[in-house]
């Protein structure tokens, strides 16, 4: 039997998915993230560890921003039933030219990292956290993610290299994403209004897209007999 294995954002858990509600038939498991080897660590490297947590057959991913670009990467390895990204990038060509300008500094490796963390009061403008359980849960990430985890992630998106689009990715995109802006493309399911953490202030909007996309996936031999 398939299952449905979601991957969260940059430095993230489980809890960005919570406000989600989808089919309870469906057997579903959050993959967490494991800590880089070192700051260099390749993203090819890093998903041969994570992919441990991975065991049924056949999969569905579902990733979030950085998690999306880790689910196509575990796609080329893992040959999953479906390849699903919310919020997040198709190929490197979509990452904002300001961001590859910040890599080529350097500033993610060397600012300081309670500098790094002082983005906490305006987040929830650039990421659309409007309501308090939003805004808490983000202040909340941020204010645990762990450095190394950050800058090594920071630098394996920056330094991302996917010139194509996966075939049969499934991508969901808000078009007021103000973190990884919108690019339209033939396939997109473009979300009007939508902002980065559209799976928690749009959740019900993004529920029943989800549930419709994994239910058309879903076969009837996945599903037992007495359901």
């Amino acid at each position: 039997m398939s299952k449905v294995y979601y991957i969260s954002g940059l430095g993230a858990d489980a809890r960005m998915f919570q406000f989600l509600k989808l089919p309870n038939y469906l057997p579903q498991q959050h993959v967490n993230w494991v800590a880089p080897l070192s700051l260099n660590e390749s993203l090819q490297s890093y998903i041969q560890r994570l992919k441990s947590q991975i065991i049924e057959p056949e999969p569905i991913l579902v990733g979030l921003s950085f998690g999306g670009v880790v689910a196509i990467e575990l796609s080329k390895i893992l040959q999953p039933r479906a390849t699903i990204i919310i919020s997040s990038l198709a190929t490197h060509h979509q990452l904002p030219w300001y961001y590859r300008q910040l890599g080529k500094t350097g500033l993610h490796k060397w600012l300081p990292f309670n500098l790094m963390k002082a983005i906490t009061p305006l987040a929830p403008f650039f990421f659309g956290a409007h309501s308090i359980p939003e805004r808490k849960l983000l202040k909340e990430v941020i204010l645990e993610i762990d450095e190394t985890f950050l800058r090594w992630s920071l630098s394996r998106l920056l330094d991302w290299q996917q010139p194509d689009i996966l075939p049969n990715l499934i991508q969901l995109h808000g078009e007021s994403d103000l973190i990884l802006p919108y690019h339209n493309r033939p396939g997109i399911i473009t979300i009007p209004k939508g902002e980065h953490l559209m799976v928690m202030h749009q959740a019900d909007e993004i529920s029943a897209i989800l549930s419709k996309i994994l239910e058309s996936l879903w076969i009837k031999t996945d599903i037992s007999p007495e359901l």
